[in-house]
């Protein structure tokens, strides 16, 4: 079964958040740059078969899927077209099911889903980038995994600026934990962009992943479950480890054991 940290590889993350009264929680979909091709074609044929889409770009949102809009009643229509009698809302949940199945057999990708009991998304981004940053500097020595890029969904400039104060305090709060990928000023993580989540399949996934991962932590009944059973399950019955949720916290405790660097891990809460 593959670890749980990333690899010597050029990844690209994908956020989105998704949160509710008190608690935000931020899940990243961390991929290979050299895979990313693949995932979005399996992505795009994933929803042409199983919402009857020709172009395979229909938008997919968790909170449509459990209230059954939007997308839930093209599922609907397939399900019916198969013989099986379902409300939408009943056909998007069994949708929602099926696409964190499909995400966790996506090769080579990584979860990383954290949240906070605040109000406020940025603070969670910020621990996310902190712990990102953790899995980045595991290796004591270069070759080291690279985060060469981070698309965030939505237009929230703030939430760019917390990728930038979070590289800047992780150098200064570590200073003989390298952050270089090779000898000279080559820096170990890549700036960030945003994109609309119907631009791109890894945002929806993304955006999926966050929604499973607020239930999971809340304790909701029943998509509680789905984080473990349908995402985590389904990755460790193939052999595979995608959630670097736990571990990436774990190397940030290693790092700062009081959190003396202010990145607020002590009130994180994992799916």
């Amino acid at each position: 079964m593959s670890r749980a940290g990333l690899r010597d590889e050029d990844y690209v993350a994908y956020l989105d958040e998704s949160g509710e009264d008190g608690l935000q929680v931020v899940a990243g979909l961390l991929i290979p740059a050299r895979w990313l091709r693949g995932g979005e074609r399996r992505w795009r044929d994933f929803v042409r078969g199983e919402l009857d889409s020709r172009s395979g770009k229909l938008e997919v949102k968790g909170r449509d899927l459990l209230a059954g809009r939007s997308a839930s009643l093209q599922a609907q229509h397939v399900q019916l077209a198969h013989g099986h009698s379902m409300s939408a809302r009943a056909a998007g949940r069994t949708f929602y099911r099926d696409a964190l199945e499909h995400i966790a057999l996506i090769n080579q990708l990584r979860v990383l889903a954290v949240g906070l009991p605040t109000r406020y998304p940025l603070s969670v981004y910020r621990l996310w980038f902190w712990m990102a940053n953790a899995l980045l500097v595991e290796r004591p020595r270069a070759p080291r995994p690279k985060l060469s890029l981070v698309v965030i969904d939505g237009e929230d400039a703030s939430f760019r600026g917390a990728q930038d104060l979070v590289a800047h305090r992780f150098y200064k709060a570590f200073p003989k934990c390298q952050p270089y990928v090779v000898r000279g000023s080559q820096w170990f993580i890549g700036g960030s962009v945003h994109q609309d989540s119907s631009l791109h399949p890894f945002i929806q996934m993304a955006d999926l992943v966050a929604g499973a991962a607020r239930h999971s932590i809340v304790g909701r009944q029943p998509q509680g479950e789905w984080y473990r059973e349908h995402l985590i399950g389904r990755a460790r019955r193939a052999r595979r480890r995608i959630d670097a949720s736990n571990h990436a916290l774990s190397r940030l405790r290693r790092l700062s054991p009081s959190d003396s660097c202010g990145s607020g891990w002590r009130d994180a809460l994992l799916p």
